[in-house]
């Protein structure tokens, strides 16, 4: 990969030591624990100590696994798989014959990939579980403060706060160099319908977990270090990728700086964090263009409140569930720089047309609208993450998206997390059940709305860290 320029050198955070393990409940991880999806639990919340408990076995099963995992896409960045795909979307007799057998050993036999390809670091893993440990240090903060009984496993806050810190750390090494600032990306390629992803090409999907753990980490520590990756990370996003004009005053942000995509959720994601760092580093340049990127992504919103993929691109002309999420849960973050009524009356079309569309008659989270392919998965784990952290998100201001939250923690979340600690990845059509935990999918977006659900559980009059970070504004815009 050519690159443009080399970053400075991070600064250097303080290494602590490992964190003891909590002693916790363990099993062989030979099967469920807890009640099935059908025996009742729909009507059953989970209380605030059983959430801990299950954060609790997640976290003694994370610190024996360790932080590298596989992955559901490391297979199709091996050289046989990127070359399936790229005939499989070029419409070339051999695709079909080629992707078949890796889509049946990921049904049939998804550990069979050990002998194709080896763990790795993902940072949007990292990332996310390092803002669940932010979720947890903050509950547990407030606990000590109010010398309320802690049901965190002996864990103090500082401990949380600890794990955070280190994958932090981690973070920075992982970080791609050779650009404006710091940006993430993938160790794999990734052949889509538009071409070849190199590995560790940063892109705008992974960036902005990593920049809410240094911007996180600053508000909570006041550490100027943190802050100063954060400027770092916000000048990537700027300066590196691309603006596409799509009609007056908007732009569609690229997915990656060798593209010129319309991807919506990559467009969300860069408005969310050019709009937050306008606001921290008092950069005018950083509002407009965010500004133009919001109003491509409300001129891309549908009559009916959906969105697609991407605009101009029949291919990928397709709307699913987690995607759908990432817009929502981005527009409504980046309206509380803004407190615009647009942004909340977009919010607000497009969650009731999520509500409505995107579940099925059982409420079971669906992965698609309008699909690109045969779906063979019926219960994606992501998209009942998404779906939690969306509706914790948006639970103070539309009305049933925390109580489907709840519901769906209840029904999912505690239903399918197995003995060893980690859950269930899906469930193919047929009662299949892929077992191998990916930390990328699902395995931290579950930990991260786990917390999410916790902190809002633990201060439901909206005091919650998740409130606060929202603004004290949006009640009164999104109700309007």
């Amino acid at each position: 990969m050519k690159v443009l320029s080399v970053v400075g050198a991070p600064p250097n955070f303080v290494k602590v030591a490992p964190i003891i393990a909590a002693h916790g409940v363990r099993g062989d991880g030979g099967g469920e624990a807890g009640m099935s999806a059908t025996s009742g639990a729909r009507d059953a919340r989970c209380a605030v100590t059983e959430l801990w408990a299950m954060a609790g076995k997640f976290v003694a099963w994370l610190e024996d696994a360790g932080y590298e995992s596989y992955d559901p896409y490391d297979v199709w960045g091996t050289r046989y798989g990127v070359l399936a795909r790229r005939l499989y979307y070029r419409k070339h007799p051999l695709g079909v014959a080629m992707t078949a057998p890796l889509i049946l050993m990921e049904i049939v036999w998804p550990r069979l990939r050990t002998l194709l390809v080896g763990k790795d670091r993902y940072p949007t893993a990292d990332a996310q579980l390092a803002l669940a440990f932010l979720n947890l240090y903050e509950i547990s903060r407030a606990q000590e403060e109010a010398l309320a009984p802690r049901a965190s496993g002996g864990r103090t806050s500082v401990s949380w706060l600890t794990k955070a810190k280190q994958l932090a750390d981690d973070l920075l090494t992982e970080s791609v160099p050779g650009w404006s600032g710091l940006g993430w990306g993938y160790p794999f390629d990734w052949q889509n319908v538009s071409g070849l992803v190199k590995k560790q090409t940063p892109h705008i999907t992974a960036t902005p977990y990593c920049y809410e753990v240094f911007t996180r980490l600053f508000d909570l520590t006041g550490d100027d270090d943190y802050c100063e990756v954060a400027r770092s990370i916000a000048a990537f996003v700027f300066e590196d990728l691309h603006d596409t004009p799509t009609g007056r005053d908007a732009a569609a942000g690229s997915y990656t700086p060798y593209d010129r995509s319309k991807v919506v959720n990559a467009s969300a994601y860069r408005a969310f964090v050019l709009f937050d760092a306008a606001r921290r580093f008092h950069n005018d340049a950083y509002h407009a263009k965010a500004s133009r990127n919001l109003r491509f992504i409300l001129d891309a919103q549908r009559s009916d409140g959906s969105w697609l993929y991407a605009i101009d691109s029949p291919a990928e002309a397709f709307i699913d569930h987690f995607h759908t999420c990432f817009v929502l849960k981005n527009l409504y973050k980046l309206n509380r720089e803004l407190h615009s009524p647009e942004v909340a009356a977009s919010v607000r079309r497009g969650y009731e047309w999520y509500r409505r569309s995107l579940f099925d008659r059982q409420d079971h989270p669906r992965s698609f609208t309008i699909a690109p392919r045969l779906e063979v998965v019926r219960i994606e784990m992501y998209n009942v993450a998404e779906a939690i952290s969306l509706g914790t998100l948006l639970g103070h201001d539309i009305p049933g998206a925390f109580a489907l939250a709840d519901d769906l923690a209840a029904r999912f979340v505690r239903p399918y997390q197995l003995r060893a600690g980690h859950w269930i990845t899906r469930i193919y059509l047929g009662g299949i059940r892929h077992r191998v935990p990916f930390l990328r999918w699902p395995q931290s977006q579950l930990f991260l709305a786990l917390t999410n659900l916790m902190t809002t559980k633990e201060h439901p009059s909206g005091s919650d860290a998740v409130t606060r970070r929202v603004g004290p504004a949006l009640s009164t815009l999104l109700l309007a």
